[in-house]
């Protein structure tokens, strides 16, 4: 059965630099702004501009396709400076963290929801200008995150490689044959595997209320034995965990929609599947850092992301959906179009460790 995608929310108190390369691994590489400073820019839903000038510090694990297609048009558009640090996910927390107080950053670019609000204390209230103009899901999350675009956890699969084996979903990873051959991000690191971690969760558990299946018998069962599957093996980026189906080291890839609609339009020989048993579709958001020294221009960035302009971008150059009302985007199917699972954003938020805490458990025994 086909469900309307929903999502439980909980109510949470309250520049123009060259697109670094290699994201979501490895060394953060922070690069250097240029440009003119005074600038003017854009701080309204309508389109207005204040004169501010200046620069923005983007912490971000999106991947390169996604940082050339926008970041050039937002100083384009508003003449903010940018400077960006890539890393993982998890490397980008650990700086976050390490910098309360002091922060070096001023927004975090690209966090799947189910992250921003387990660490909603390292964020600031803010709320968008365009807000209104967004989709039901694209609309703020608990008073400081701001979705530009949504995230589907899917599986890519090389068609080169796969043969006469059927992969229609998460069971099917199960298969003596895929043994040794599935790529897995690391939950621990990376938003994208622990979106897909919570997704398997949802999707196999069995449980006829959601927050039964993150800690049921069925679904761990399950994520152990994937675990087996791949050895006890996890793939240290996300742009990696993509990259191994791609080039054949790996039949299939937990990975999700954006990147591995990247590898289709670049030719590579991999298609996606949409997890017959149910499809965990996530906001990623753009949040304010707590502190930040750049307010103005991290607020415009917020702004600038759910603009008209740069949802048209993502919906015509990235491979993201976008969330914008009256923005579509062709080559993707509608959520529609397959079977959902409705996350519990409250539960996984307030239960992450523990979530992690079984994972790792599950991946030790499967690497001993």
């Amino acid at each position: 059965m086909k469900h309307r995608w929903l999502i439980a929310l909980p109510a949470v108190a309250l520049l123009a630099g060259t697109v670094a390369c290699g994201t979501n691994g490895g060394t953060p590489a922070t690069t250097s702004p240029t440009g003119s400073a005074g600038a003017t820019a854009s701080t309204s839903a309508t389109g207005g501009s204040t004169k501010i000038g200046g620069t923005v510090v983007v912490y971000t694990p999106n991947e390169q396709t996604m940082l050339e297609a926008l970041m050039p048009a937002f100083k384009a558009t508003t003449g903010i400076n940018y400077q960006l640090v890539t890393a993982t996910t998890g490397e980008l927390y650990t700086r976050i963290k390490n910098e309360v107080g002091n922060p070096q950053g001023d927004v975090m670019f690209g966090d799947i929801s189910t992250t921003a609000v387990a660490n909603a204390d390292l964020y600031q209230p803010y709320v968008s200008a365009n807000d209104a103009a967004m989709e039901t899901v694209g609309k703020n999350i608990g008073g400081y995150s701001t979705p530009y675009q949504i995230q589907c956890s899917v599986l890519l699969v090389n068609t080169d490689k796969v043969g006469s084996t059927s992969i229609t979903g998460y069971a099917d990873l199960l298969q003596p044959a895929l043994k040794g051959k599935i790529a897995f991000g690391d939950p621990t690191n990376s938003s994208s595997a622990f979106a897909q971690l919570t997704n398997m969760l949802a999707a196999m558990g069995g449980q006829s209320a959601m927050d039964a299946n993150y800690t049921s018998t069925p679904a761990w069962d399950f994520v152990g034995k994937l675990l087996q599957q791949t050895g006890g093996q996890v793939v240290g980026s996300s742009n990696q965990v993509g990259q191994n189906a791609a080039n054949g080291e790996s039949v299939v890839a937990l990975t999700y929609e954006p990147l591995a609609t990247n590898f289709v339009k670049a030719g590579s020989p991999v298609k996606i599947v949409y997890p017959k048993e149910g499809v965990s579709c996530l906001p990623t958001g753009v949040e304010i850092i707590k502190g930040a020294k750049n307010l103005a221009q991290a607020k415009a960035f917020a702004d600038w992301m759910q603009s008209e302009e740069a949802q048209k971008i993502i919906a015509d150059k990235t491979a993201g959906r976008p969330l914008r009302t009256g923005v579509s985007k062709e080559g993707v199917p509608p959520l529609s179009g397959f079977t959902t699972v409705q996350e519990d954003l409250a539960y996984v938020a307030a239960h992450r460790d523990a979530i992690l805490a079984s994972y790792q458990a599950a991946l030790a025994k499967a690497a001993g």
